[in-house]
């Protein structure tokens, strides 16, 4: 006597999917959030940016005898701070079949367009918050060791690299190709102790004056916290390595010695890092942005000293909580580098935005049908680019902080 089996039935079984499609992905943009609401928005037109700067106050001046030679007269100090546009682009591309296929809720739990669209649109605002975390030059990574002939790279970090991406591996200081490699593709992320990247093609060769970037994109991002507040770098067109330039450094503070020797950043180091900025600049913190891992070691301090509890936490836009130094919040963003904290006075900030976030837009539809492999032929499949013209501007960096080399968690 035959049985009938499962396995032998399998073509007359359904599958059981249970709706509707839950969400995986931290789509989180606290700082982002922050600067659109909080920050100047500046409808920016023509070709560039320029916020006029008082730099210096007059030195012409000194005490003498009765009679004495009057000093020589001085001058007030002024500077121009030039911001260009960034140009800022999301691709989707939808065969048209699969539009029609799921148009119907007994074909499908979502409609693929409306997902694909409004998806490419948080995606965006995703990666402009990584953006607003950067170094202004598009930098992922950098290479931790020197690779030879190789697909798997060592990075000193992998926080914002994910299996998927289209990345270049190139010369920091010059863009340039040289042993590295041009639009390839990640394949393989590991985080931990040993922070790695698999990509789809080798590297000839690569030190550790190489980095890693989202394809095409390297000097092309905005201007991001680690290169706004920062030191003897050059932001805005003005070099503040150059003798009388000092006013336009973010202050830093390091709390440990290197990225590979860190320290707990505690209730003094925040404390000192906001006396710094109030002593520096004309304006106070208003806020700190760290990591969870920073942060909880500051709260920890506190629960060792019996003055915090989760009760104490302080509720704050967007459904963030923080603890307090000196009146305070500090705030954890998972979008935040790791080892770092940000003192950040939010009304230094600008955002010039040329452009706001939307689709590319030809006779009045946001999609167009792909060209075919021969000219002239068009293919059943839909293409669409969305856009952000924007760049994040500053017109005081010395009114913001950054503590640098904090004991905090690898990224798993």
């Amino acid at each position: 006597m035959a049985t009938q089996t499962k396995a032998a039935a399998d073509a007359i079984l359904k599958d059981l999917y249970v709706g509707p499609v839950v969400e995986q992905i931290n789509k989180k943009t606290y700082m982002l959030d922050q600067i659109e609401r909080d920050s100047d928005h500046i409808d920016h037109t023509g070709r560039r940016a320029v916020i006029p700067l008082h730099t210096s106050r007059n030195r012409g001046r000194g005490s003498r005898g009765a009679g004495g030679t009057l000093p020589t007269a001085g001058v007030q100090g002024y500077a121009d701070a030039i911001v260009p546009i960034k140009y800022h682009y999301s691709a989707i591309e939808i065969e048209d079949a699969a539009i029609e296929a799921s148009t119907s809720n007994e074909g499908a739990f979502l409609n693929i367009l409306n997902s694909e669209t409004k998806g490419c649109a948080e995606d965006m605002r995703k990666d402009m918050q990584r953006q607003v975390y950067g170094t202004g030059d598009g930098l992922l990574g950098t290479l931790a060791k020197t690779a030879e002939e190789t697909k798997t790279l060592e990075l000193d970090s992998v926080q914002y690299v994910a299996v998927g991406d289209p990345v270049d591996v190139l010369v920091k200081s010059s863009g340039e190709k040289s042993e590295g490699v041009e639009a390839v593709t990640v394949v393989k992320r590991t985080g931990g102790s040993t922070k790695t990247i698999e990509l789809s093609e080798k590297v000839k060769k690569a030190t550790t004056s190489y980095g890693v970037y989202i394809s095409g994109s390297r000097a092309n991002e905005s201007n991001g916290l680690r290169n706004i507040i920062a030191a003897n770098r050059t932001l805005h067109e003005i070099n503040s390595e150059t003798a009388g330039n000092e006013y336009w450094n973010g202050v830093e503070l390091k709390v440990g010695t290197s990225a590979s020797e860190t320290a707990i950043a505690g209730e003094t180091s925040f404390e000192e890092l906001a006396d710094e900025v109030g002593f520096s600049g004309q304006g106070e913190v208003e806020a700190f942005l760290t990591t969870r891992g920073i942060r909880r070691r500051l709260a920890d301090t506190y629960q060792s000293q019996k003055r915090f509890n989760d009760a104490q936490a302080v509720n704050i836009h967007g459904g963030y909580s923080a603890i307090m130094v000196n009146e305070i919040p500090v705030i954890a963003d998972d979008d935040c580098p790791r080892t770092y904290a940000f003192g950040l006075n939010k009304e230094s900030f600008k955002w010039f935005q040329q452009a706001s976030p939307g689709w590319l837009d030809r006779d009045g539809g946001i999609l167009k049908l792909k060209d075919g492999a021969t000219a002239g032929t068009k293919q059943a499949i839909w293409q669409g680019w969305f856009k952000w013209y924007a760049n994040l501007g500053c017109i005081a960096p010395n009114r913001n902080g950054v503590m640098k080399f904090c004991t905090d968690n690898n990224p798993s």
